[in-house]
């Protein structure tokens, strides 16, 4: 684990300002949990990069640093945020070459034709003699259908819940459809999106953030205007930026 210097700096200027972790949780909406993770520099337990700087910036913010000091240093340890590239689409199957590739495929497959034939009619003469043979009927329409629906694998889905913590106006973009939204102290109001959502709120601070069911606090500045798009979980990190 890389160490970068700036844990044990917040935790000297929380104690500086005479604020435990409760209470410096409780005014920056940020969860203590998260909080001991920056002072530890457990970066990994913070859901990605792009949450670890929106809490740098936010808690640093807080204790009176220079934010864009404090992220500087992280990203001389970590590296800029940059764009992920999409994992290239699997090539064909190769098969192994054949032994005979100068033979029909099902002559290779099935050397004895004659032998099958033989044996599969002594069978079903066997079957009829005995009473044993019956014709299995062919399936439903509608079976086959259910069968099918059975196993389709549904896309996965990204959500996202906000919980203002004081009267606010959230402008929301799912799958590429924007909506305004007045939202009152402890209103709340959810959303789902199969592509991904967008968030921009006047300023930072004013509204709870929840991703696929795991609470991220209130992130942002007051005095900024707060922006965050969403993806599914597939997508590498389910947030793809948080800004400021």
């Amino acid at each position: 684990m890389q160490r970068t210097g700036l844990g044990p700096a917040l935790r000297k200027a929380r104690l500086l300002r005479g604020k435990s972790i409760e209470e410096a949780s409780r005014e920056t909406r940020i969860r203590a949990d998260f909080l001991h993770a920056l002072e530890g520099e457990r970066y990994e337990t913070l859901l990605g990069q792009v949450y670890a700087r929106g809490f740098l910036r936010s808690y640093s913010t807080y204790l009176g640093l220079d934010a864009d000091k404090v992220l500087g240093v992280y990203n001389r340890h970590f590296g800029r945020p940059g764009l992920a590239l999409p994992e290239p689409a699997p090539g064909p199957v190769q098969r192994p070459p054949s032994p005979h590739p100068h033979l029909p495929s099902a002559v290779r497959n099935h050397p004895s034709w004659s032998f099958l034939i033989v044996l599969a009619l002594s069978a079903v003469a066997l079957f009829a003699a005995t009473g044993l043979f019956r014709p299995e009927s062919a399936p439903s329409p509608g079976a086959s259908l259910e069968r099918a629906g059975a196993i389709r694998v549904l896309p996965p889905k990204v959500t996202v819940a906000l919980k203002a913590l004081e009267p606010v106006t959230a402008v929301v973009t799912v799958d590429g459809e924007t909506r305004a939204y007045r939202l009152e102290q402890d209103e709340a109001i959810s959303f789902e999106g199969e592509v991904g959502i967008e968030v921009q709120i006047a300023r930072g601070g004013v509204a709870e953030l929840t991703v696929n069911g795991q609470s991220i606090g209130a992130l942002g500045e007051p005095d900024a205007v707060f922006r965050a798009s969403f993806r599914p979980p597939e997508s590498e990190a389910s947030p793809s930026d948080v800004s400021s």
